[in-house]
């Protein structure tokens, strides 16, 4: 028979275990909401889903240019970070995690660094924590000396963009939890990669953009007007090196330039316009057809197709290097 004494013992102990099971459940719901709260407390100012990605030009360490452009086809991770920045360091493993499962398909990952310091910025990308995918850094002071956060608003590190196959912006957060999970959602829509080294122009991206500003023709029309025009081509790079099944994806910035063009009346400026837009899509189509044979994708060291784009400039007034 129990004793008041052990009634006593007894409440007293089931009084402990609610207190210290609301404890935790107070202390878990705070915990995800504080995790669900990251992006409405520090995401508030990055660019918004469906808007066109801005092209950006950085190097590596070993001074490489690398162009967001030249990844269009595929899915692209913009993980921003700094080596000084622990939250950063935090969330390596979970990128490498990242990286890892996702190599197989269309995705890339590009580092981008507010480091200032390339010493600290390379022995914590490369010797410490080999983070395989590109690295590129300004190497200038984040917020006042740096471009990069200015194009993509970021207050705040560690930040992620995900940016679809068409160079739109699909999801920006500072969590890579949502980073992920984005991904996982997407892996229907996710293409296999054949290629572990890609298709590259002989020369480099310099002899590539040389050889389609030497070689673009124009109408008298669009020379006269000073029509200007971006164009995305997506085109296919054979075993051999071979070029085939070029195709326009999109046209951008088409505008003309010249004073004369502002006199013309809007249905006149609409024809002008609207003939520019087929010369340089047909212009476009030509140039990437007949450029010279390029370095093959690889698989295992073995030559195989890939897909890949390009974006042919057009500047009527292009005046060739300088001799």
């Amino acid at each position: 028979m129990e004793t008041l004494i052990d009634i006593y013992n007894n409440k007293r102990k089931t009084e402990m275990k609610r207190i210290i099971l609301s404890t935790m459940f107070l202390l878990a719901t705070f915990a995800t909401v504080v995790a669900q709260d990251l992006d409405s407390k520090y995401a508030t100012n990055l660019l918004k889903n469906g808007t066109v990605a801005p092209e950006f030009t950085l190097r590596t360490a070993d001074e490489k240019e690398i162009k967001l452009s030249e990844f269009r086809g595929n899915y692209v991770v913009l993980d921003f970070w700094a080596s000084w920045c622990p939250d950063c360091r935090k969330d390596i493993p979970a990128m490498k995690q990242l990286w890892n499962d996702f190599m197989d398909y269309n995705v890339r990952i590009i580092g981008i660094s507010f480091d200032t310091n390339k010493d600290a910025w390379v022995n914590t990308y490369w010797d410490k924590y080999q983070m395989n995918w590109t690295q590129v850094s300004e190497l200038k002071k984040w917020k006042k000396e740096t471009k990069i956060d200015r194009l993509y608003h970021i207050d705040w590190i560690p930040a992620m963009y995900l940016i679809d196959p068409n160079g739109k912006i699909v999801l920006g957060t500072v969590e890579i939890e949502k980073l992920r999970a984005t991904l996982e959602g997407l892996k229907t829509k996710l293409k296999m990669s054949s290629a572990d080294v890609m298709p590259a122009y002989v020369g480099g991206n310099e002899a590539m953009e040389q050889y389609l500003k030497e070689h673009q023709l124009y109408t008298l029309q669009t020379r006269k007007m000073r029509v200007e025009a971006k164009v995305e081509v997506l085109f296919s790079v054979e075993m051999d090196g071979a070029i085939t099944g070029a195709r326009v994806l999109n046209v951008t910035e088409l505008k003309a330039n010249s004073p004369k063009f502002d006199k013309l009346s809007k249905d006149k400026q609409n024809e002008v316009i609207a003939a520019a837009n087929e010369h340089f899509r047909k212009e476009a189509i030509r140039l990437v057809e007949h450029m010279p044979k390029w370095t093959p994708a690889l698989k295992k060291n073995r030559p195989v197709k890939e897909t890949t784009t390009i974006v042919v400039e057009f500047n009527p007034y292009y005046k060739g290097p300088k001799k």
